[in-house]
């Protein structure tokens, strides 16, 4: 009974869990198209469609993520090393070059197009770097420098009688 419980809970993980997306082709056939959109002032825009052609006759429509971030992947071979990959968001079109080293079969195939102004840095980077250097000089003087005094217990007399 409990072999049957626990081979339902295995399958039912199986089943349930996402499966990689991107592990449908080998690496040197993937090749990755990402970028950004956002608008003139560099904020993310959300659920922007963006469409994608290559001339082999793919083509993905993918919507970008609360950071403006899209992704998708192509199924291309050395023989496309050169092709351009027509990248549209909106009314913008701007083509990525297909570039990567014919033969590789081991580094990642990728080209990026970015829509819209560049991003902002967040007005937040400062917390970074002070808090990191607060918890350093917590650590240090907390951990190295400071020195723990112990408590004495008392002591018994002992009077001889």
């Amino acid at each position: 009974m409990q072999l049957a419980i626990f081979l339902i809970f295995i399958l039912s993980l199986v089943t349930i869990t996402p499966k990689p997306a991107f592990a449908t082709h080998e690496v040197d056939h993937r090749y990755i198209v990402s970028g950004y959109v956002r608008d003139a002032e560099g904020n993310a825009l959300k659920g922007v469609d963006v469409l994608l052609e290559h001339k082999s006759g793919q083509k993905f429509k993918v919507k970008t993520n609360g950071s403006g971030y899209y992704e998708t992947l192509f199924h291309l071979h050395d023989e496309d090393l050169g092709d351009e990959i027509t990248v549209t968001a909106g009314t913008e079109v701007k083509k990525v070059a297909v570039a990567f080293k014919a033969g590789d079969k081991v580094t990642h195939r990728g080209g990026s197009a970015d829509f819209g102004a560049p991003g902002k840095s967040s007005p937040f980077a400062w917390i970074y770097w002070t808090g990191g250097f607060g918890l350093l000089a917590a650590v240090l003087y907390f951990g190295l420098f400071r020195k723990k005094k112990k408590k004495e217990a008392p002591r018994k007399s002992r009077k001889k009688k």
